[in-house]
């Protein structure tokens, strides 16, 4: 039926048919709708982009002169190179999705681009900062491997994954040969890479995050009926992840999120090729442990990046770097493959669900620039990057989600058309062409118009959320039996010009945050609803991300958790208080029972440049009164720690420890009882951004059972102490003081470098924070 899906079903060492398909991106159009508005956005965003400077990290890597100087941000300063990578699958999805002559210029231009300069590497196309000796290192069997260091480099198969990706997905969705040979060619130069390695050394490797190796290498295997790729695919499939989920054993929590969906996406991507019923188990299982238990109303997950225990939503609601977008982005490709070999409703549910509340909601609607973190503090806001500056993981993944809108919209079950999302949209396939007119979620309706005959079944998902569905066959009512969950099934044959509509009932609902039962976000039917927030202190926030490191966290002013709008009284009479504004497009107004507020809600994908509120408190009056003064006094404390911190570092955890320049030898990372630490039998280090400040404190967290550890504490090439670590202590945290004398500072640069050095014998560490301090705060 389709041609990609029959490509894989041919393919010799397939043994597993799959029945569900879904409809090829390029045979689906947007029609009027915050989706085609998104995507047309997306395709201004995309041709803004520079294709030679994001060409530059790889041309410097061939030796080939170059025409521009690379991009900033993170493309210059070690992952060099990721962008072009996700703007080939953009620019691929883009073109698929719109035809748009522009950007298949831009793909042509790429592709005539790339083939000279693998001609100058021998296969190889990556930017990754030192190339040639990195890899030459890991050929001869010299692995270094660390969370996000692999040799001292910045995740490089995590990097040139984009790259194999960008080509896989150029040639699936373009079926140019010159993206094939280009991404056959790469994958030679990958094999000979490993083929001395044993599969000890390539799992010491994979400590390093690596992106979806292992799924693209599945991909090849398809592309070029070769069971080799299909063997690496395996080898690149880190044992430390599969191995818990195939036992039904939850390990995830402190691992670093993105770090880990994309290789179950890889698991779910082979066990849907070969038919490994064990290993479908084991991505279902991450899936559960993920949506189920770790995941917020917008479909997000992760606190600064990490998967936080499952009974501790705290951080959730305190910290500003809440769910990443890359996380979701990754989900939603887990649960499109686990629909396809499963068909279970819930997986299509929580597509929706992320895909209206978070995907959407992370790209601005005006100048489209994207979003790193959706904080669930309430009364936070997020920031967008620029395009010419912000070139974060979650802007590669952004310019791919925002070129793929329609990719998901229908499917196919054998001889029956799926419906599977509520979009304004048309498709036209040999079997079947029709368009969908909608005005969804304003409406709760949509129409189904046959632009063409068809013997096809129409299969029409009933959603979960909505009430008693109603169905009409050119205009004549259909008897609906089937149930929220199920498919409600219409027979063909269709001719040109029938219509079906459906009717799906959306009520407002809350829904309490995991572990938080007192705190509960608001929904109509499957859109996650939030509040405008007003500016705190007479500020002027910028809602767009600089060039920094850190640039794409909201670093300003956080507001008082306690002075923030909730409610008071049962949750029941919140809901009947709710009442539709009329003249709006879904805005909600709430009745009395709130205390310091009266929010309007409306869909947080049409909330930008604000402050918000997505959870709100419910609580009895005495329950309040008896909080708010201990609330308070945690508020103050708070915000005083953060006005006079200049930086922070949470050790052991990846990006942070990324974003200040970590260095180390024998050092080591965990987690105890929930939070990271780091130390070292040697010595590691990280670079502090000062600010330009004197008058600095250093303050460092430890642990209570790790006395007697002995090290010294440098600032550049200075010695700023020695520490011993007291003895007799119980299981707890506690934070030491140290003051940093002014002439110890640099003197032209707003950075210095802080080094942990172990003493003999013992260990540096282990350290769960740092902070740098305008003064002390003893």
């Amino acid at each position: 039926m389709r041609l990609l899906f029959s490509l894989f079903l041919a393919t010799s060492f397939c043994v597993h048919a799959v029945a569900l398909t879904t409809v090829p991106l390029k045979e689906v159009r947007l029609t009027d709708g915050p989706f085609l508005h998104s995507e047309q956005t997306n395709l201004k965003y995309l041709l803004a982009l520079d294709t030679d400077k994001l060409l530059a990290p790889l041309r410097r890597e061939a030796g080939i002169e170059n025409k521009v100087e690379s991009y900033g941000n993170w493309e210059n300063s070690g992952l060099d190179g990721h962008m072009l990578g996700h703007y080939l699958t953009a620019l691929a999805f883009m073109h698929s999705a719109t035809t748009n002559e522009q950007i298949k210029a831009r793909l042509d231009y790429l592709l005539t681009e790339l083939q000279k300069i693998q001609q100058a590497q021998q296969g190889y196309l990556g930017g990754v900062p030192g190339s040639k000796a990195l890899w030459q290192q890991i050929q001869q069997g010299q692995i270094e491997a660390d969370l996000f260091s692999l040799n001292k480099h910045w995740v490089p198969f995590y990097n040139i994954h984009k790259t194999f990706a960008g080509l896989r997905d150029t040639y699936q969705q373009s079926g140019d040969e010159r993206a094939k040979t280009l991404l056959l060619n790469y994958g030679n130069w990958l094999k000979n890479l490993v083929k001395n390695l044993s599969p000890q050394q390539i799992q010491q490797m994979l400590l390093t995050e690596h992106g979806g190796m292992n799924e693209v290498l599945a991909d090849m295997a398809v592309i070029y009926d070769d069971k080799s790729y299909m063997a690496l695919a395996k080898e690149f499939t880190e044992l430390r992840i599969l191995e818990p989920l195939l036992k039904g054993e939850d390990k995830l929590t402190g691992l670093h999120a993105n770090t880990q969906i994309p290789k179950v996406v890889g698991i779910a991507r082979i066990a849907e090729l070969s038919g490994d019923k064990n290993w479908l188990k084991a991505a279902e299982y991450f899936w559960s442990l993920v949506v189920e238990q770790r995941t917020v109303a917008i479909g997000g997950n992760s606190v600064r990046e990490h998967f936080h225990p499952t009974d501790d939503f705290n951080p959730m609601l305190n910290e500003v770097e809440g769910p990443e977008t890359c996380n979701t982005y990754n989900m939603l490709k887990l649960s499109m493959l686990l629909y396809r070999q499963t068909s279970q409703s819930k997986y299509l549910d929580y597509y929706e669900r992320s895909l209206w509340n978070h995907i959407l909601a992370s790209q601005h609607p005006e100048h489209g620039g994207f979003v790193y973190f959706t904080p669930m503090r309430p009364q936070h806001y997020r920031v967008y990057s620029k395009v010419d500056q912000g070139m974060w993981c979650c802007v590669g993944s952004g310019i791919e989600s925002h070129s793929k809108h329609g990719e998901f919209i229908y499917s196919f079950d054998n001889n029956a058309l799926q419906v599977n999302l509520w979009i304004a949209s048309s498709m036209n396939t040999p079997e079947i062409k029709l368009h969908q007119q909608t005005l969804f979620p304003d409406e709760n309706s949509t129409e189904l118009v046959f632009d063409a005959a068809s013997e096809l079944n129409l299969q029409l998902r009933y959603p979960s959320w909505a009430g008693a569905v109603k169905v009409w066959r050119n205009g004549k009512a259909v008897e609906v039996t089937a149930k929220a969950g199920e498919h409600i099934r219409l027979a063909g044959p269709w001719q040109q010009g029938d219509k079906v509509k459906l009717e799906l009932p959306m009520q407002l609902s809350l829904e309490a945050m995991p572990a938080k039962p007192d705190y509960h976000a608001v929904l109509y039917g499957p859109i996650v609803l939030a509040s405008r927030s007003a500016p705190f202190k007479n500020e002027s926030l910028k809602f767009i991300g600089d060039d920094s490191r850190m640039g794409h966290i909201a670093s300003g002013p956080t507001c008082p958790v306690s002075a923030a709008p909730l409610y008071i009284g049962d949750t029941k009479n919140f809901l009947t208080s709710l009442k539709r504004l009329p003249n709006h497009p879904l805005s909600f107004s709430t009745g009395q029972g709130f205390l310091q507020g009266q929010p309007e809600l409306i869909p947080f994908f049409r909330l930008h440049d604000s402050r918000y509120q997505i959870y709100f408190q419910h609580t009895s009056l005495e329950g309040w009164q008896q909080q708010k003064a201990s609330q308070q006094q945690q508020d103050e404390a708070a915000a005083l720690l953060e006005q006079q911190t200049l930086d922070k570092i949470y050790p052991g955890e990846q990006q942070p420890e990324s974003d200040h320049f970590y260095q180390g030898e024998q050092s080591e990372a965990g987690i105890n009882l929930g939070r990271h630490w780091r130390h070292s039998k040697s010595w590691f280090s990280y670079q502090l951004s000062h600010k330009g400040q004197q008058h600095l404190t250093l303050r460092l967290e430890y642990f209570g059972l790790d006395g007697g550890r002995a090290f010294e504490v440098w600032l550049d090439d200075k010695k700023l102490t020695d520490v011993e670590l007291k003895s007799g202590l119980g299981p707890d945290w506690y934070s030491v003081d140290y003051p940093i004398p002014n002439d110890l500072l640099p003197k032209n640069a707003d950075h210095f470098r802080i080094k942990f050095v172990a003493k003999p014998g013992s260990i540096a560490g282990g350290l769960y924070q740092v902070r740098l301090l305008t003064l002390s705060l003893n």
